[in-house]
């Protein structure tokens, strides 16, 4: 199961306003939208809920469009064949909602194995970090890794940490941890929170200072992050998303962190893409 559908995302997404129905073991999101009516998320299902269960319960609740995307797992065909069916009474979105592509790390190797399997690029800014005497310290002041993820977005960050305080107290401390970069003189550069759920870490959210990034703040950050990711009983490490380029116009923007996240060795994962029959 993968985290969009475990129960605490459930949770979480009760406090953005959406109200939960769960069909066949999937959650299904809904919730009123100005101007467009009624919508509903059903994002990685381990398994395609009953068309039979799912529309009768959909049109009860009066929704329009749905935004339908599936797990890693999902047999494309299988998928794109279970959305033909729900155009068939509802309007489906094609625009993705969460990332389309994914890296996956594997954190079973041992700690030194893990780490060759990163570039000579990234083993050499570990050691350049640990060598202008960064400190990686665990948190669980949610507003110090917020502070610094928008002061790292710029005009409009604040919109890149939208929910992330309702986040935190479900899942933390069992399921999340923050990671906060120091320099020696104490000054916050950089900052992770992760997440985790069904031995995976979820490298949900990250940001870092000009200065943090020209300490290497981010890559020890993330090493770290695999190091603690393992002791915690992570057996992958997730990225969460990537430019995928399927869809070159889709998160553009992503191009350069995509870059930073290949350098550490993991397999590339492609979600399956939503298409419209219409």
């Amino acid at each position: 199961m993968e985290l969009q559908q475990s129960s605490l995302y459930a949770q979480y997404i009760k406090t953005l306003g959406w109200q939960v129905l769960t069909i066949d073991q999937t959650h299904v999101f809904f919730r009123y939208i100005p101007l467009s009516g009624t919508i509903a998320k059903i994002q990685r299902p381990s398994t395609l809920p009953s068309i039979d269960k799912l529309v009768p319960l959909l049109k009860e609740h009066h929704v329009r469009i749905i935004i339908a995307e599936a797990s890693a797992q999902q047999n494309p065909q299988a998928f794109s064949d279970w959305r033909k069916k729900l155009e068939k009474h509802f309007k489906l979105s094609s625009t993705p909602y969460i990332p389309t592509k994914t890296i996956l790390i594997d954190l079973t190797p041992n700690e030194a194995e893990i780490f060759q399997r990163l570039t000579e690029a990234k083993r050499r800014a570990v050691r350049r970090a640990q060598k202008n005497n960064l400190i990686i310290k665990e948190s669980t002041n949610i507003d110090d890794l917020i502070k610094i993820k928008n002061k790292s977005a710029g005009f409009l960050g604040f919109l890149t940490t939208f929910g992330i305080k309702k986040l935190w107290p479900i899942f933390a401390p069992k399921h999340a941890i923050i990671l906060l970069a120091f320099t020696s003189s104490e000054k916050l550069v950089g900052g992770v929170l992760l997440l985790f759920w069904n031995k995976i870490a979820y490298y949900w959210i990250a940001g870092a200072t000009h200065e943090g990034k020209k300490l290497f703040a981010p890559t020890l950050l993330v090493w770290e992050a695999l190091k603690l990711s393992k002791i915690r009983g992570a057996q992958t490490f997730d990225f969460v998303g990537v430019w995928d380029e399927r869809l070159p116009k889709q998160y553009d923007a992503w191009k350069g962190f995509t870059k930073f996240k290949e350098g550490f060795g993991g397999k590339t994962i492609y979600y399956p893409i939503a298409t419209l029959h219409r």
